[in-house]
């Protein structure tokens, strides 16, 4: 079967996977009437909560790692990680430095908080729920890698090994990118529909 026979299907299933996790995000949050203009303003002025506050942190360290992350291997390719001890080198210091300010500034803080009893129901709900979307985005992009790395190597018949390790990084840093934005989420949901 050629490259372009099965690429229509694999594109329909990252879809696929795509619709199943926006549905199951949605249906995981309680569904309420939307608040009028005066209650939602009212959430508005509202302070934001210190998990608020870590989540944003959290999303910007992600995101700051997965960008740098990822400019770093495109602008010298898989072959040049693989090859170059210093760059790879270079690429882990980023990646696990800014996996441990991920795991220590943000998530530590609300871990202490949870554990300390400094969360009101409304936080632990949402830090309940935030997981919810994390599994589906880590499928999807194993998904996007598969078909990618399918259609490049296909006349190969094998991928090379190096992308193995580009597959966990990737998958580790959209596990990092989604758990705040699940908080987030939470958060935007309280503002617009109310507590859960």
């Amino acid at each position: 079967m050629g490259f372009m026979a099965w690429l229509a299907p694999a594109l329909l299933a990252v879809v696929g996977l795509g619709a199943v996790a926006f549905y199951l995000a949605v249906r995981s949050w309680p569904s309420k009437p939307e608040l009028s203009a005066e209650e939602r303003a009212e959430i508005a002025d509202a302070p934001m909560a210190p998990l608020q506050k870590r989540a944003w942190l959290g999303l910007a360290i992600a995101v700051v790692t997965a960008t740098v992350v990822t400019w770093m291997v495109a602008t010298h390719g898989a072959t040049e990680y693989w090859e170059n001890d210093d760059f790879r080198l270079r690429v882990m210091f980023v990646f696990i430095g800014g996996l441990i300010a991920w795991a220590l500034f943000p998530n530590l803080g609300a871990l202490k908080d949870e554990l300390s009893g400094n969360l009101d129901e409304r936080d632990q709900a949402i830090l309940a729920r935030a997981p919810t979307i994390q599994p589906a985005a880590m499928l999807i992009a194993l998904a996007a890698w598969e078909i990618t790395l399918a259609g490049r190597f296909h006349e190969q018949g094998a991928i090379p090994v190096v992308y193995l390790y580009l597959i966990f990084g990737s998958v580790m840093l959209v596990y990092m990118i989604t758990q705040p934005l699940g908080i987030l989420l939470g958060y935007w949901i309280g503002a617009r529909y109310g507590q859960g």
